[in-house]
């Protein structure tokens, strides 16, 4: 293929004695149009070498005219797209690999001309073959060029059953996107057409469902899901009992998990969709099923309401509820078992199914009542005399139906648990459970095999990860800190319910949530979270993961280890991922400040320039911080605790070298600074804001804001700062001291604070020495580095400094700060300011 940059370069032109310039003569222009036309016609012929010789000898004329240049291009992209189509066309052909690879490497290098796309389309959508490529080759084509989908959308106009049983066959890539192409507008001329190409589409996937022998069903049924969420204006109308039927019964538990869980997803939608009906639709084929009384029925009925239980939990546990269901269930699944003498999969399997039935419908208190009350001793037969899937979803539904889980339940979860058994997962899951008591988390924590083996399951095992998250969550929850108002205002809503107050749990206060997330920590959690975040992992695994690592956070002594296991690089990876999907919801919200906060508790306490480098930027912690600096007005319950430890992180942050992220920080920081931060009538907040402004000072951006920026407020900064050197908190006052001690190492400050001075009276020198006469030795250093800063600056600002420092009784305030300091440094300042003021 010809590459402009491989064009003939023209030769510099020499000047004659008879031309003052290169000008081209009449005939030269002549011959590169006529060379030109030539190229012309010889793309539209495909002729490209001809086009090519033709273009080359137009460039050696002239290599600055635009029309050649052109043309060039023209050529490039007309042999790109005819060199695609004609590798397709040889594959097609001869079927070879080699010539395959070569195929889609073409169409993958480039978008094609529409011609192109066309031609390249009706190869592939006319190949009745099935070479191996096929698929990957026709999903590479119809992604990357729209022209091709276009005739996508005719052959769906024309002859819907067709396409989509060619595609079908075709394989994954092509079928997903004929799935998409009834969905994507842009394609459609009418939204009638679309309507009518999304209903066939739909028809096509249950018909594709209920033939017998069909594989891959998952493809169709996630078409069906999709149609369901995207399009159920134009597809709801269609559902019936026949489309009901075909994607309840790929519920079954004896089917692949990939179609099942697309049929739970298209359950989902469904019911979404069609609402009252599609929830009748449900009940119909329950009662109509359970009605046959075979195992195979029976086996599909409690699959397909376990799956339901979770979507339309009420309309399941009414179902669930009827009378003589609950009480008959044991007593026929026994009957069953002793009947299958010949059939013993078949009772095994049906076992199976009421058992994940039981714990799917212990989310409704009747039915956790009912199966208490008619199940539970058939449920400790199962998990003492059993092994396997049955001991570990009986415990299972144990530990949900108990309200308080026993120890005996725990202990058989523990020991499924650490038996590595694969079908430990529902152990895990009840030790989710059985885990929202103290006492359990006690024996969890203290059980370091056991809490091993959850770290490793949380890696190893997918289905696992969502169970593990949930007990190490448990674990490491402290109870919300409330003050002696909101304490009692839970007292006051208990009486108003006619409760009494649940007293607290003394294994659930601070110092034992502590130890067991030192626990926890010790088993190595953080890596195993870091790990299983890399994954496909839920949002609400997510959620669970940042939950555990803002517990852990909590206690300084755990930070520096979490940050050296990649603690700070995961939370800021998960704060990118909620920054570029749906903010919107409120989990994204709580997972994007959860992780935020568990950020900032992280870079109170470590070194940043020993985790921050090129690969990972300090500026990126800057901006995942500063929103904790909000606060929601409207909360009834406001938490300053995150804006408090943002603050330290920041401030943290702003004593590393680089200057930028000073600066960056001021960009972001400085509204609520001084907007709301530096007023905070809480102690703590007001100190931390006035500490950060002190390592801000450190940056000259930041004396601008009160020298130099030219607004308004500059003045009203350095009366609110000195005010600040002035209050009752000692903590705040050193911060304070320290940004004006950087501050009037300005002239500019200087001036600044004697005009100060002059307007208001004697508050700017005489806050300074009073800091001077402070007990506290470094508050009383910082005031001396100011009165020295004002009295040696340069010129008459330094001498009407020592003026306003003697007319303040400077002289005694110094005399007596220096006899009670003990300080060398002060003394040595002392003293070079009292001669220069003497």
């Amino acid at each position: 293929m010809t590459c402009v940059d491989d064009l003939p370069k023209r030769p510099h032109c020499q000047a004659s004695s008879t031309l003052t310039s290169c000008e081209l003569l009449p005939t030269v222009t002549d011959r590169i149009d006529s060379l030109i036309a030539k190229a012309d016609e010889a793309i539209k012929a495909n002729e490209f070498q001809k086009a090519s010789e033709a273009l080359r000898e137009a460039s050696y004329l002239d290599s600055n005219n635009d029309a050649v240049k052109q043309r060039w291009k023209v050529l490039q992209e007309s042999e790109g797209g005819r060199g695609a189509v004609e590798l397709l066309r040889k594959y097609l052909g001869s079927q070879n690999p080699e010539e395959g690879q070569k195929a889609l490497q073409s169409l993958e290098a480039k978008q094609l001309q529409t011609k192109d796309a066309v031609q390249a389309g009706e190869l592939l959508l006319g190949s009745s073959n099935s070479p191996e490529l096929l698929d990957t080759l026709t999903g590479a084509l119809l992604q990357r060029n729209v022209d091709a989908r276009k005739l996508v959308v005719s052959r769906l106009s024309k002859n819907a059953t067709q396409i989509f049983d060619l595609l079908f066959d075709r394989g994954e890539v092509s079928f997903n996107i004929l799935a998409s192409v009834p969905l994507e507008n842009s394609l459609w001329q009418t939204t009638d057409q679309q309507a009518t190409a999304q209903r066939d589409v739909f028809r096509l996937s249950v018909a594709t469902l209920i033939k017998a022998g069909a594989e891959h069903l998952e493809r169709v049924m996630r078409c069906l899901a999709r149609l369901l969420s995207l399009a159920p204006h134009n597809v709801a109308e269609l559902v019936d009992e026949d489309v009901v039927d075909a994607i309840l019964t790929c519920l079954d538990i004896r089917l692949a998990p990939a179609l099942r869980s697309q049929a739970m997803l298209a359950t989902s939608k469904l019911l979404e969709a069609t609402k009252e009906r599609g929830e009748e639709l449900f009940s119909q084929f329950i009662t109509g099923r359970a009605g046959k009384q075979t195992n195979d029925d029976l086996i599909m009925v409690f699959s397909a309401a376990a799956s339901v239980f979770p979507v339309i939990p009420a309309v399941a546990a009414r179902l669930f509820l009827i009378d003589g269901f609950v009480q008959q269930l044991v007593p026929n699944l026994e009957r069953n078992s002793e009947d299958a003498a010949a059939g013993k999969r078949k009772s095994h399997t049906l076992e199976t199914a009421a058992l994940e039935l039981l714990s799917a419908a212990c989310v409704d208190k009747p039915c956790r009542e009912a199966i208490d009350r008619y199940c539970s001793g058939w449920l400790e037969h199962l998990s003492e005399e059993r092994g396997g899937t049955h001991k570990a979803l009986a415990a299972l539904v144990l530990a949900k139906i108990s309200a308080e889980s026993s120890e005996e339940v725990t202990s058989k979860l523990e020991q499924l648990v650490l038996s590595e058994d694969p079908e430990a997962v529902q152990a895990i899951e009840g030790l989710a459970y059985t885990s929202l008591q103290a006492k359990t988390k006690e024996e969890i924590a203290r059980n370091d095999k056991l809490l091993q083996r959850l770290v490793k399951s949380l890696t190893e095992h997918q289905k696992a990860m969502f169970g593990c998250l949930t007990v190490f969550a448990n674990l490491t929850a402290y109870r919300p800190s409330l003050s002696e108002e909101q304490k009692k205002m839970s007292q006051l809503k208990a009486y108003a319910n006619s409760e009494k107050p649940t007293p607290e749990d003394p294994l659930d206060d601070d110092a034992h949530v502590t130890d067991r997330c030192r626990r926890v920590l010790d088993a190595d959690v953080v890596p195993a979270l870091v790990a299983c975040c890399k994954q496909t992992a839920s949002p609400t695994s997510v959620a669970l993961a940042v939950r555990v690592l803002l517990a852990l956070a909590q206690q300084q002594k755990h930070r520096a280890e979490m940050a050296q296991q990649g603690a700070v690089k995961l939370l800021l990876q998960i704060r990118d991922r909620i920054a570029n999907t749906d903010k919107a919801t409120a989990e994204a919200a709580a997972i994007g400040r959860n992780a935020a906060h568990a950020l900032a508790r992280l870079l109170i306490s470590i070194n940043p320039s020993h985790i921050f480098s090129s690969g990972l930027s300090a500026s990126a912690a800057v901006s995942a911080v500063v929103p904790l600096l909000s606060q929601d007005e409207d909360s009834e319950q406001r938490n300053l605790l995150p804006t408090f430890e943002a603050l330290l992180a920041l401030t943290n942050l702003a004593s590393m070298e680089d200057n930028s992220i000073r600066d960056l920080q001021l960009r972001l920081v400085w509204s609520y600074l001084e907007d709301t931060l530096l007023f905070s009538p809480n102690v703590l907040v007001q100190r931390a804001s006035v500490e950060l402004v002190c390592n801000l000072m450190a940056s000259p951006t930041c004396v601008a804001k009160f020298v130099g920026d030219g607004s308004k407020r500059e003045g009203t900064r350095m009366q609110i700062l000195l005010a600040l050197a002035d209050v009752e908190d000692t903590a705040t006052r050193r911060a304070a001291g320290g940004a004006l001690a950087m501050l009037t190492e300005w002239d500019a400050a200087v001036t600044a604070i004697l005009d100060y001075q002059a307007r208001t009276g004697p508050k700017g020198v005489k806050v300074l020495l009073a800091l001077c006469a402070d007990e506290a030795e470094d508050i009383k250093h910082r005031g001396f580095v100011c009165v020295s800063n004002i009295v040696n600056a340069p010129g008459n600002v330094g001498k009407k400094g020592i003026e306003k420092v003697r007319e303040q009784g400077g002289v005694e305030v110094l005399q007596g700060a220096l006899k009670q300091t003990k300080s060398r440094d002060v003394v040595t300042i002392g003293v070079e300011v009292l001669k220069k003021i003497m």
